[in-house]
């Protein structure tokens, strides 16, 4: 026999295999028996289970037709939009309802909004430099853009001041004394 002629016998053998797999999964799920209850199951000696007779649904629309008809969304009092029962209908005119004495309404006290808080400092601390003679720690800040840096109370872009410098920290604030942050050093 030839190296391709055999080859090709080996391609049909392979393709026939996976043809009778294909067809047993798809053809034995539906002939398989039910999936048993999972957990051990006493087996019951000498009985046979008989399956309960399927009743009918006794469905009677003509109820569901008179519910439907009988209120007309016109005139209904109930709410879609709200949780609970409908509102009681209004007393008819010419009645007075007995409410009893009329409550003082307390007015709520106003609610103090005070200046909205200032914006986040965008920065990120990207190092500390130390060492150089008559400045001492010198703290180096991004935007992302660009790199800028600072001692203790120098202003950084006439907008921010810095507070205090550590050694994995440092502490930058507004340029008026507002909205103190701590900005952590970013990692390696």
């Amino acid at each position: 026999m030839e190296p391709a002629q055999r080859t090709r016998w080996i391609q049909l053998g392979v393709l026939g295999v996976v043809l009778i797999a294909v067809v047993y999964f798809v053809v034995m799920p539906s002939v398989s028996p039910p999936s048993s209850p999972a957990g051990p199951v006493a087996p019951a000696a000498g009985r046979t289970q008989a399956k309960a007779p399927i009743r009918p649904i006794d469905v009677r629309l003509d109820a569901l037709g008179r519910t439907v008809a009988a209120e007309d969304p016109t005139t209904a009092r109930r709410n879609p939009f709200r949780m609970g029962a409908a509102t009681p209908p209004p007393p008819p005119e010419g009645t007075v309802a007995a409410r009893g004495p009329a409550k003082p309404v307390t007015p709520m006290p106003p609610v103090q909004m005070g200046p909205p808080p200032p914006p986040p400092i965008p920065y990120r601390f990207i190092g500390v430099l130390s060492g150089v003679p008559g400045q001492g720690r010198i703290a180096v800040l991004t935007d992302g853009k660009t790199v800028v840096h600072g001692t203790v109370n120098a202003l950084i872009e006439g907008r921010y001041r810095i507070v205090q410098i550590g050694e994995e920290s440092l502490q930058i604030e507004h340029a008026d004394g507002r909205g103190r942050q701590t900005i952590r050093l970013l990692g390696q």
